[in-house]
Parts: structure tokens; sequence; C-alpha cells
């Protein structure tokens, strides 16, 4: 069994692979990240405050060393509006309300100018079909959850609700959050007339490591190593390469012809995209606004990850296999995602995937480091 160092690490744990509803083995979308930095949620569908106690307590269980704790998280990233992406938001906002949360909570989203001039203009009501405006578009529903927060219509804690109309992010994407340890850089996809972003986590470069030995061996001691170490232009001597940046895309909801992942010139080790339909439902996809599996591989080719996660399944399929298969036909490293998995990247490069047993972690893919 591999065992993780949650400080080291960009963690997700993949709560939900289902598309539109529910099935038997499988919830609606939403995932907790741990990273250097804290814990996050990427989507939120219904149920999810449940699907993250449950899972917390199966890692206790086992006696893990990271946990996915809902007190801790920081900031919950929507990729989009419809409901088995956000519908457990409200819930979890109360439930941290009565377990008397105090710290500041940011909840993120996607928008249009349009959109938010309605709720300026018209507020409480609900765009018709000649507004051009998404009647569900979260800049609507972030409207209607304030005014229902808490016991008395209010919270006990701070919320930041930040929407960011996607009419005004250029293909480059815009950048959320630029902290020392995670970035965060939210990227236009295409669901048809509903704004979406998919999101990049990403750690900073960082130094390379430091040759102890080395230094001993040229007659430094312990309290010199240490001021060495310290200043940058004094160990470079003692360092090795420069620690690349580590990261993990996720792209929500989207068809493939997305310009941002077209042109992206970042890096990316990790992509989980969604994978709703097969080849013979291409066409379905397309004007869905979704994507194939195949066309997911495409996209983790053409941006050069290691690995790719699918996910997001259409309910009409029992066995995933031929999905993962299709990928496979174009992107080698590419795995069908259950609920309950988890994909780590280490800041040394190394990629696990890990699936759920009775009572440990089973590895199913390792991608070594490069």
């Amino acid at each position: 069994m591999y065992v993780s160092l949650v400080y080291d690490m960009i963690s997700l744990h993949v709560l939900g692979t289902a598309s539109a509803k529910p099935t038997k083995d499988r919830n609606v979308s939403g995932s907790f990240l741990n990273g250097p930095n804290g814990s996050f949620l990427v989507d939120c569908g219904e149920g999810m405050q449940q699907r993250i106690a449950s899972h917390d307590r199966w890692l206790r269980s086992i006696g893990s060393n990271e946990r996915t704790k809902m007190s801790k998280i920081q900031a919950i990233y929507l990729t989009h509006a419809h409901l088995d992406h956000c519908w457990g938001v409200l819930p979890m906002l109360h439930s941290m309300d009565k377990i008397g949360r105090k710290s500041r909570l940011e909840i993120h989203g996607p928008t249009s100018t349009a959109a938010l001039n309605w709720v300026k203009d018209r507020p409480g009501e609900v765009p018709d079909s000649e507004s051009g405006i998404y009647p569900g578009d979260l800049a609507i529903q972030f409207d209607w959850w304030k005014k229902h927060g808490g016991k008395n219509g209010a919270f006990q804690f701070e919320v930041d609700w930040i929407l960011y109309p996607v009419d005004q992010v250029g293909i480059e994407g815009i950048s959320i959050s630029d902290e020392d340890e995670m970035n965060v850089r939210a990227y236009v996809t295409n669901h048809l007339d509903v704004p979406s972003f998919a999101y990049l986590f990403s750690t900073p470069e960082l130094q390379g490591k430091f040759d102890r030995s080395a230094a001993i061996a040229d007659g430094h001691d312990e309290e010199s190593i240490r001021k060495i170490a310290l200043d940058i232009s004094d160990s470079t001597k003692y360092r090795g390469p420069n620690r690349p940046s580590r990261s993990i895309l996720i792209s929500g909801d989207t068809s493939s012809d997305v310009p941002s992942f077209l042109e992206m010139k970042t890096s990316v080790d990790v992509l989980v995209h969604e994978s709703t339909f097969d080849d013979s439902l291409q066409t379905k996809a397309e004007s869905y606004g979704h994507s194939s599996a195949r066309d997911a591989a495409k996209i983790a080719s053409h941006i050069g990850v290691k690995f790719l996660g699918l996910t997001h399944f259409s309910s009409r399929f029992q066995d995933l296999s031929h999905l993962e298969e299709e990928a496979r036909s174009v992107f080698n490293q590419s795995y069908v995602l259950d609920d309950g998995d988890r994909i780590s990247v280490e800041l040394d490069g190394s990629i696990h995937l890990e699936r759920k047993g009775l009572e440990e972690w089973i590895s199913i893919a390792h991608v070594m480091k490069s």
C-alpha cells in the first residue's frame, strides 16, 4: 500500500462520477481536494456533505494521515450552474452554520455580465427566454441562496460569493488564487448556453533539494548549513535542479472544442475530464455540450498530461470498460474513475491512482516521476 505525505502533494478525492443523476454505484459531481495550503471542493452536487463525512470516516478507520473534513474546506469551486454540480451547496452551508463554523468560506463560479446585471436590476426575478440568460445561472442561484442562509436568514460565518463573467475572460484564463503554496486558475469551457469553467490547481516551482552531505564534506557545521540553506544565493552550489510545478486540471462539463485547452501552454500533470458518452454517441455528445471518452483522450494527448481520469458517465452505461478502451486507443494512461478514488500528485512528479478497499487503499496505477 502506498503511503502519502499529505503536505507534499496535491490529492484529489473523487466523490462523484455520475452525470445528471445518481446511480446505484455512482453519485453526482463533487471532489475534495487537499493541497499544500488547505482543503477545497470542486463542485458540490446533492448529498455532498454526506459523502464527505462517509469518506472521512473510512479514512479515519484505516488510520490515514489524510482526512476530508467539511470543517476544513476553505473554498468551493463550482464549474457551472447545473444542479448535479451545485445543489449540495446550500444544505452544506446550513450544516456548517449549525456546527458553529466561524472561518470565512469562498464560493467561486462562472456567470455572465448579463446575468450579473439582471440580478442587480431585477432582484428576485427569473430571467425569461428572451433575456438570453440561463435561468439557473449562478448569479441567480447565489442571490437566492444569500436570502435563505442560516437559522435567521444569515449565516454565523462570512461567505464570499465570487462570480466571474465568462464573457470577460480570455483564452489565457483568469487567476483566482495565487498563494505561495498553490495557484488556482479558471478557464472558460463550452457547455452550450451555460457559463462554465475548468479549474487548474498548481503548485509553484520549488528550489532543488539541498545536498546536506556535500555541505558537510566542504567543512560546514550544522549552524552554517542552516544559514546557507535559507539563503537562495548561497545555497545554489548545494542544490539540485529546481522542482517543477505540479498540477491537476478538472474540466467540469464541456465539449471538446475549448480554445483554452487547445492553446494551453502550461504544463499539466493530471487531467480529470468528463466522458459522458462513448464513440457511438459522439453526435449526441456534441449537441449536448459534452465529451466522449475519446474526446477526453485527445485533449489529454494534446495538452501533454501524464495521466487522464475519466468521469461524469451517462447512466445508460452499466459497464464502463469500453470507455476506457476507447480513451486508451488515443492516450494510454487513461483510467475510468470510481466514486471514492484518490488521485495524488507528488511534488517529485509521481502520480498515484488508488481505490478504496475494505481496510486500505488499493493501488490501481502509478506513473513514475519525471
